[in-house]
C-alpha cells in the first residue's frame, strides 16, 4: 500500500455528517495536508503575537475569550484526530461525541499562558500532519461512526481543517483580530 497523495481528494457527502459541511466547505485549497500546513503556522503566529490583554478579549460578556477559542481549537483537533487514528485502524465501535461548551469550562484555558497553548497547539498540529501524511488510500477511505454520524478519515482532516478556519474567520469578524492570509 503506497502512502497517499492528497491533491484533489476531497470527501463526499457520505462521509461526513450534514453539521460538518459548512467546515468541508471552508477548505478551498485542493490538498488539505498543505492547507493544514499553512493554517498551523498562521495560528502559531497569531498567538506569538497576541497581548495577555488581547487574548483575554471577549467580544460580549458570554462569548469565549481569544485564549478559550484557542483552547477549543486544540481540544476538537485533538478529538478530531482521535477519531480519525481509530477508524483509520479499523475500530468498529461508535465513538463518543463531546459537549464543547462543557470541554471550555473545563479547560481552565484563561488560566494558562499563551505559551503553553502555542506549545500545545504546534506540537498537536505537527503530530496530525504527520498522523495524516502516513495514511493510505483505504485507510482515508475507512469510515466509522462519530457521535452518531458516519465519518470517514478523509472527512476528518477536512473538518479539522474547515472547524479552525471556521473560528478564524469568527476571530477577524467578531473579535476584529487581523490574520495574516499569505
Amino acid at each position: 500500500m503506497a502512502l497517499l497523495d492528497w491533491e484533489d481528494n476531497r470527501p463526499q457527502p457520505d462521509e461526513y455528517g450534514d453539521f460538518y459541511e459548512g467546515y468541508i466547505n471552508l477548505v478551498n485549497e485542493p490538498n488539505v495536508i498543505e492547507a493544514l500546513i499553512r493554517q498551523g503556522q498562521k495560528v502559531y503566529a497569531l498567538i506569538q503575537q497576541l497581548t495577555d490583554e488581547e487574548a483575554k478579549y471577549r467580544y460580549r460578556d458570554d462569548k469565549w475569550s481569544v485564549q478559550e477559542i484557542i483552547g477549543h481549537l486544540v481540544d476538537t483537533e485533538r478529538i478530531m484526530a482521535y477519531r480519525a487514528l481509530c477508524i483509520s485502524r479499523g475500530e468498529q465501535s461508535p465513538l463518543p461525541g463531546y459537549d464543547h461548551e462543557s470541554y471550555v469550562e473545563q479547560g481552565n484555558f484563561d488560566q494558562r499562558s499563551l505559551q503553553s497553548l502555542s506549545t500545545e497547539y504546534d506540537a498537536l498540529r505537527n503530530a496530525n500532519i504527520s498522523m495524516f501524511s502516513s495514511f493510505t488510500e483505504e485507510q482515508i477511505s475507512r469510515k466509522g461512526t462519530a457521535n452518531g454520524v458516519p465519518v470517514s478519515v478523509r472527512g476528518l482532516a477536512f473538518i479539522i481543517a474547515g472547524h479552525e478556519r471556521h473560528h478564524l474567520n469568527i476571530l477577524e469578524n467578531k473579535y476584529e483580530i487581523t490574520i495574516d492570509h499569505k
